[in-house]
């Protein structure tokens, strides 16, 4: 690198993640929990944010970003075609398949593109529907996908921004879990009692349990997460950038 400057590489809250259409009635599997858990081990994690996106992202496979209070870290799953071909043929599942709408731009094309060769090797066909970004939000809208990959950035500071779209759905409201066609009366009142809950370590608690709930059997695989790059001088200490782009510390800066 060049002297005298030095590139801080922080977690922002900008995540990457493939999400199943389970309410989509042209294709069951979709709604197919054992199918969900197979795609877990079809994702090449670490092919796609080392060598893909060359380390500008993370592995991260939780729907709280690191670096929110309460975000779980452990990344259970990784490429493992084999396993995921034994959870297909016991659940009896044959000749799976599903189209998958993506923008046609980096990161998400570069996911799909790698996702199509990961999930061939565990015997699942996926065809690429690329288009660009207005179209697949509108199609996204109007569930009209079978799957799509889809970013996600936090509207404010509290783990209920995720968990509002994520683990909700009261059959009306444009929740990511709603668009999804994802029907979970039980998870949506857990979100309710979460945002509600008065001491702040039985809420982190809360939603420490959604996250778990959710890594293992939900329509979403969370992928990864974004590093912000900020260029300082050398010379430049205690310069602090929040999960946010807007989150930016001056206050402990010396120069």
């Amino acid at each position: 690198g060049k002297k005298g400057v030095e590139v801080l590489s922080i977690p922002s809250a900008e995540q990457n993640y493939l999400v199943f259409n389970a309410g989509n009635s042209a294709n069951p599997l979709l709604n197919n929990p054992a199918f969900w858990e197979a795609a877990r081990w079809l994702v090449d994690y670490e092919g796609i944010t080392r060598d893909l996106l060359k380390g500008q992202y993370f592995i991260h496979q939780s729907f709280l970003p690191v670096g929110l209070p309460g975000a779980l870290e452990d990344n259970p799953f990784k490429f493992d075609p084999e396993k995921a071909k034994a959870i297909l043929a016991k659940a009896g599942i044959k000749d799976a398949h599903f189209t998958l709408d993506v923008e046609n731009k980096p990161p998400f094309i570069t996911l799909a593109q790698s996702m199509q060769a990961s999930f061939a090797q565990g015997g699942v066909k996926v065809d690429l529907l690329p288009a660009a970004g207005s179209q697949v939000y509108a199609r996204v809208r109007a569930k009209q996908h079978q799957a799509a990959i889809r970013l996600w950035i936090p509207d404010y500071f509290d783990a209920h921004s995720n968990a509002s779209a994520f683990v909700y759905n009261d059959g009306k409201a444009s929740t990511v879990a709603g668009l999804n066609g994802w029907k979970i009366p039980e998870l949506s009142q857990q979100t309710l009692a979460a945002v509600a809950e008065p001491d702040a370590a039985k809420r982190l608690d809360l939603y420490k349990k959604m996250q778990e709930t959710l890594q293992h059997n939900s329509p979403y695989i969370f992928v990864d997460q974004g590093k912000t790059q900020i260029v300082v001088r050398d010379n430049v200490k205690g310069y602090q950038q929040g999960l946010n782009a807007d989150m930016v510390w001056y206050d402990r800066v010396t120069k």
